[in-house]
């Protein structure tokens, strides 16, 4: 084995031109495999950083709507007393912003309320310090390990340091490890504190808007947990039937709810696409092997005259095939290395990424045998041809690969038609993709985005109550639409593309609620205006409804946010809201909606307004009903809406002046135009549209690559006919149009193919796919397009120096 790698390395540093041409293809194969594998394997096929994560499930609570939701949190302590199937279970909030001052500029935090056991359920031990403690007061804090580096430099002092959060005293206790994460929203979290399980924290039962981890004893199914906690929400049904009557219980592994089913099927189809390209690039190489065959029959049949064996010979050709995939492979992973870093930044927001995205041991070993499997697949065909040369030929100077090969061209343009078929498959996938992001992201979003600026603010609860949070709205939005450039202000507790709040009503004369989800938006009367949602029917609410609303809210919740009126008493209150024309057409079909009545928020509700529908939670999604009524006294974290002729930048310093003014303490974040917001929402589509794109291209590159070596390979081996062709009258146009052709046939031949295989695979993608048909004509003739149009570029050069063939030259060859 040994003197077959030393030779096989002579060979390849004798003809470095092809050596480095090879090693290029196959690192662009294997890399965009090694690529998409690291992936993979990170969030597919590693466990989850948690101790024994197999015993872990994510807990959600059902409605009558379909889908899972929140935990009302006053049902998980029945849920753990009445529990005997888990070990622990954990309830956790979702990070909300808090003000950090006192350590330099204010700034915005995201911190996450948890149970004191919530790193004890997960496994997870401290990178310095200690984690939550029973018995942690809700004044100790732990930080995560990257805010731990970036704001305090990886100082181990800052334990029992004390920071200041929203005006409230906090101590730091501990760190987390620097690899532990949560999935998608949480792992915005900078920082932790203990949740107590209390009432004031808890909130109202029925209000859903806690998430739950718990840990299964070792032993116990998902069916048995799934069956015992169903069984405990039909037992609170019983109990507290104002609030739980239509509420179940939900149970899925905790990987399963990190990774969705989209995300699962947009890797796999990624990870399909990638192994299309290799198998692109194997074939590429198999010609460009069959075509440096040329220049080695002769010297395969003297060692054959001389006695060496065919098996030796065939073992010495695959050690150059794998030798030339292992060094692709070296290269490839290299690539690898440096497109992840680009890939992980794009998908950041996309993709899970509990576990880190890297080129690890495992990626380097699934590239290692992938290289092994790839030089014998593009390896064998070339070598079997080479080690079976016809003797009396190739020593008497007639096998010339010309003369040699029916059956060597015939595998040749075999590969070359597959090389197109399957560029032709990817070049289609990817034009529809990039026609079904095309219309997602010019799906209605229902407001104006150009020259529109959102920004967000939080405003302490120590330091504002009711009255100071009223005025501080009034102030800052008198002052903004005060300033120069700008035309419409508002402020509101959700935009488009970012639902925060939902819930059920009731109808008049109906003793259950609705099966369908309103969404509750608080926004000031100017808001519609800002976002230029048209009005349709009726008006907008006033000063007067904004009035009545403070008085209701501060009347039922106060400041704790736990009801403090009667039922009676909630229904004794009526107050106007406006909404969309999607909740119009739903609750009122082909009836005027003003005047209406239903009740919800515990009171009855009158529409006195109807405007256009806008999209809630992502751009393409089916319309939502929305009800909105003004934002009030509670709101103390919100966001700026700004609609100005100024730039961005320029608004955002003009903002940032008045906030400053107002109160010099308090951060702006989330700063942001609206057509970034639209982007945003629609990140994992454009992700994999990015690749798709990048893939098929690759695809493209090589099939035009493969199709221009086997052309001039075929020139070089028919250099002597072409020659008495042009001696016998033959013209150079007639040359070019044999050459052209004989490109073109195996091309149009490989794009018939392409075009069957892409009917075929096209239900495979439907899924992923918004208003188009993976049987898409457009994305079909412009695919098979391209490729003729690559087919003849391809065949062009070749077929040029084919027709200057002087024919003295050429009849002087052998």
């Amino acid at each position: 084995m040994g003197k077959d790698l030393r030779f096989a390395v002579r060979m390849l540093r004798r003809s470095p031109g092809f050596t480095i041409l090879a090693v290029v293809v196959l690192a662009l194969g294997i890399g965009a495999n090694t690529a998409i594998f690291s992936m993979i394997n990170a969030i597919l096929l590693q466990p989850l950083p948690y101790a024994h994560p197999q015993q872990l499930v994510q807990m959600y609570e059902t409605e009558r709507a379909p889908g899972s939701y929140p935990l009302s949190g006053p049902d998980f302590p029945d849920w753990q007393r009445q529990s005997k199937l888990f070990a622990a279970m954990t309830l956790y909030n979702y990070p909300h912003n808090v003000n950090l001052t006192g350590n330099g500029a204010p700034q915005q935090v995201a911190m996450v309320p948890a149970e004191a056991n919530f790193f004890q359920v997960l496994g997870v031990q401290a990178a310095l310090g200690r984690m939550f403690q029973p018995g942690d007061s809700d004044s100790v804090a732990v930080l995560s390990y990257a805010f731990w580096k970036s704001q305090f430099g990886g100082a181990r002092s800052v334990l029992n340091r004390a920071i200041t959060l929203d005006g409230k005293s906090y101590t730091i206790i501990g760190v987390t490890a620097a690899k532990f994460r949560l999935s998608g929203y949480f792992n915005r979290a900078q920082l932790w504190r203990p949740l107590p399980l209390t009432a004031p924290y808890l909130g109202q039962r029925g209000n859903h808007s806690f998430s739950a981890i718990g840990r299964m004893k070792p032993g116990v199914t998902l069916a048995q947990a799934q069956a015992e906690i169903s069984a405990i929400a039909a037992r609170l049904a019983q109990q507290y039937p104002d609030s739980n009557a239509t509420t179940g219980a939900k149970l899925d592994l905790l990987r399963d709810r990190m990774v969705r089913a989209p995300q699962r099927a947009s890797l796999l189809t990624l990870l399909g696409v990638v192994a299309l390209v290799l198998l692109i690039a194997c074939a590429n190489l198999a010609n460009m092997l069959l075509a440096r065959a040329l220049g080695r029959q002769k010297e395969i049949s003297i060692r054959l005259a001389l006695g060496a064996r065919r098996s030796h010979i065939l073992r010495q050709l695959l050690t150059e095939s794998v030798l030339l995939s292992l060094l692709g492979a070296a290269f490839g992973a290299m690539l690898a290395w440096l497109g992840i870093r680009a890939v992980v930044g794009l998908s950041a927001f996309t993709l899970p990424q509990v576990n880190p995205i890297a080129v690890n041991g495992t990626v380097l070993a699934f590239t290692v045998v992938l290289a092994m499997v790839c030089g014998i697949l593009f390896g064998l065909a070339p070598a079997l041809q080479l080690s079976h040369p016809r003797l009396s030929d190739e020593l008497s100077g007639a096998g010339t690969l010309a003369g040699a090969g029916r059956r060597r061209r015939w595998l040749s343009d075999g590969l070359i038609i597959a090389e197109v078929a399957l560029s032709m498959l990817l070049v289609v996938a990817a034009g529809v993709f990039m026609q079904s992001f095309s219309r997602l992201r010019n799906s209605a979003l229902g407001v104006n985005p150009n020259h529109l600026l959102i920004a967000q603010l939080s405003l302490p609860d120590a330091r504002y109550k009711s009255p100071a949070v009223i005025q501080f709205h009034r102030t800052l939005l008198a002052r903004l639409r005060a300033l120069p450039g700008i035309t419409q202000a508002a402020t509101s507790g959700s935009i488009p593309l970012n639902g925060e709040s939902n819930g059920y009503i009731t109808l008049p004369g109906e003793s259950t609620q609705s099966k369908t989800l309103v969404e509750w938006v608080r926004a000031t009367p100017s808001y519609f205006a800002t976002m230029q949602i048209p009005l349709l029917r009726g008006s907008t609410y006033t000063s007067a409804d904004v009035q009545a609303w403070d008085h209701f809210i501060t009347a039922a919740f106060g400041r704790g946010g736990a009801l403090q009126l009667t039922a009676a008493q909630m229904a004794s209150y009526h107050l106007q809201v406006v909404v969309n024309q999607a909740m119009a057409d739903h609750f009122w079909p082909g009836r005027n909606p003003l005047g209406k009545r239903f009740q919800g928020w515990g009171t009855w509700l009158t529409i006195k307004g109807v405007v256009g529908t806008v999209a809630v939670n992502q751009l393409g999604e089916a319309p939502w009903p929305v009800t909105y009524f003004p934002l009030g006294n509670m709101d103390t974290g919100f966001y700026v809406e700004l609609r100005s002729s100024l730039p961005a930048a320029a608004v955002t310093a003009d903002l940032r002046r008045t906030v400053a003014g107002i109160d010099a303490s308090l951060p702006l974040y989330g700063i942001q135009t609206m057509d970034q917001v639209a982007g945003a929402s629609v990140a994992g589509e454009a992700f994999q549209e990015w690749l798709m794109t990048g893939f098929a291209a690759l695809a493209l590159l090589l099939a035009v690559a493969g199709i221009y070596g086997v052309m001039s390979y075929l020139v070089t081996a028919r250099t002597r006919e072409i020659g008495v062709r042009v001696a016998l009258g033959a013209s150079r146009s007639s040359v070019l149009g044999m050459v052209i052709g004989r490109g073109l046939r195996l091309g149009i031949i490989g794009i018939v193919c392409g075009l069957i295989a892409a009917l075929a695979a096209g239900k495979l993608i439907a899924s992923q796919l918004y208003q188009t048909k993976p049987a898409n004509p457009v994305a079909f003739i412009l695919a098979a397009g391209v490729l003729l149009a690559a087919c003849v570029l391809a065949c062009y050069v070749p077929a040029l120096r084919a027709a200057r063939i002087a024919p003295a030259e050429a009849l002087r060859q052998n």
